[in-house]
């Protein structure tokens, strides 16, 4: 990117636009000028001519005197084709009259301009030759064109002068108005360094905002607030992050050194096959739980870093079926109920809120010990699907309600397995379905409630179906607005 100098640029151009006009401005004036001028002396020897037509010949000497203080030369020729020279001596032309071409027209002859005219009379001036009078039959007028080239010469130089003068003083006021005008530039320099160098409170804050400068400083102001957001926000990641991998690598540590105990006492002991068949099932567990963490955090790191999401329409309803029959064949001898509801359509990803909806309920099997009761509800409010995860565990202090959903949290002294993260990718998940999910009130055990917006209005029932759905796009996910239409009959 060239970066000349905004003022000095203005300033040439400025200069040189202003130049142009006044070049152009002397060039007609000049111009007009000189044919004004030449006008004028045209109309002086017409006139002349005109004048000795209608002089009487006695009155002829007097008329080119006068003629002659006009810088008008007239030459009279006679009969006899000899010339009577009144008028300058600087005109002096050669004694022979030519006949006149086209009496009356002014013509060019080289610096001057001739004018011939017929003149009847006899001669007013010396004797005539051998007594006889000399009758006049032409008169000759010249002027020189000097009397036009030397005003305009010096018309140029004024305006030249003139011109030099005028743009030297646009110049200098030029350099004084721009460091006004441009002051404001040299401001929004000022504070960009100042932002630059730390102060990130900094701001242009516009007065006008209506205005063209006024704009760009209001979109400053956004941008470098926006860039304050995105530091900050980079500054509350970095150091989440960096509590994850400390907390990650904490969480990892337990299961591999785990691990590694059980595989030494395989390999140095070899003990015989009941307590070999123990400790197999030991390294069976510590690999599941050392998959399902990394499983976990795989899966967290995903949603953290705005992995898109599939968008296609769910049944929550369906899910939960899913979730609760695979929890039976696991836990036997737990009791699940699942209250399904109707219209519990949602948009989203599908694997996303079925892990969501598993974690629940995996979280309320931890809760149970794997033998009690567990019930899944799914019902529809207004705008949105709400599925609730209730068991009859020991509940969850008030307290802590909210603290649970963090990385790595586990109640103390609960005794249940996992690394504190299911929960926490619960509510990712949720967040980037514009939902929620929340811990309730519940007279006994724990009540987790996850709420989804619907994909049909709720004013819409049973007995109606989807067609043409219309995307709509909001957030972090988007999901579909369908169009529907009545289904008379529909089960």
């Amino acid at each position: 990117m060239r970066t000349v100098s905004l003022r000095l640029r203005v300033t040439v151009a400025t200069l040189v636009v202003l130049a142009l006009s006044l070049a152009g401005f002397a060039v007609a004036v000049t111009i007009n000028y000189r044919s004004g001028l030449e006008q004028d002396l045209n109309k002086r020897l017409i006139g002349g001519g005109l004048a000795l037509q209608r002089t009487a010949p006695s009155d002829l000497k007097q008329l080119t005197s006068s003629l002659a203080l006009e810088g008008i030369v007239v030459r009279l020729g006679t009969g006899s084709g000899t010339v009577t020279k009144l008028g300058a001596s600087e005109h002096d032309r050669p004694a022979t009259v030519a006949p006149p071409a086209r009496p009356g027209t002014v013509r060019s002859d080289g610096n001057l301009l001739v004018l011939e005219v017929p003149v009847d009379g006899s001669a007013a001036a010396g004797k005539p030759a051998r007594g006889r009078p000399e009758v006049i039959s032409t008169a000759r007028l010249t002027a020189s064109q000097s009397s036009v080239d030397s005003p305009v010469r010096q018309l140029i130089v004024v305006e030249v002068v003139a011109g030099l003068i005028v743009v030297a003083l646009a110049a200098l006021l030029l350099l004084l108005g721009l460091r006004t005008a441009l002051s404001p530039l040299a401001r929004v320099s000022r504070v960009a360094a100042r932002i630059a160098a730390g102060d990130r409170g900094q701001r242009l804050n516009p007065d006008r905002p209506d205005t063209e400068l006024g704009r760009m400083a209001a979109s400053f102001d956004e941008m470098v607030g926006a860039l304050a957001d995105s530091v900050e926000r980079a500054n509350r990641s970095e150091a989440a992050m960096r509590g994850f991998l400390a907390a990650a690598s904490h969480e990892l540590r337990t299961p591999i050194a785990a691990l590694h105990a059980t595989v030494e006492t395989l390999l140095r002991e070899q003990p015989p096959r009941p307590e070999r068949d123990a400790l197999e099932a030991q390294l069976a567990r510590e690999s599941a739980r050392l998959g399902t963490l990394v499983d976990d955090l795989l899966g967290l790191a995903r949603l953290e870093g705005g992995d898109s999401l599939r968008r296609e329409e769910v049944d929550l309803a369906e899910v939960a079926r899913e979730v609760a029959d695979d929890a039976r064949t696991h836990q036997p001898d737990l009791e699940i109920d699942v209250s399904p509801g109707d219209d519990a359509i949602v948009t989203g990803d599908a694997d996303a809120l079925s892990r969501a909806v598993r974690n629940l309920v995996d979280n309320a099997v931890a809760a149970t010990g794997g033998a009690g009761r567990l019930r899944v509800e799914v019902a529809r409010t207004d705008a949105d699907v709400v599925l609730r995860v209730r068991d009859d565990g020991p509940g969850v202090p008030s307290g802590q309600r909210e603290r649970i959903f963090d990385e790595f949290v586990r109640l103390d002294g609960n005794g249940r397995p996992g690394a504190g993260l299911g929960l926490a990718i619960v509510r990712r998940i949720a967040e980037q379905h514009r939902g929620t999910v929340v811990c309730e009130d519940a007279e006994h055990g724990a009540c987790f409630a996850l709420r989804i917006p619907a994909t049909i209005p709720a004013t819409y029932g049973r007995d109606h179906r989807v067609t043409d759905p219309q995307i709509v796009e909001t957030g972090a996910l988007s999901w579909k607005r369908p169009q529907v239409k009545t289904s008379k009959g529909a089960g």
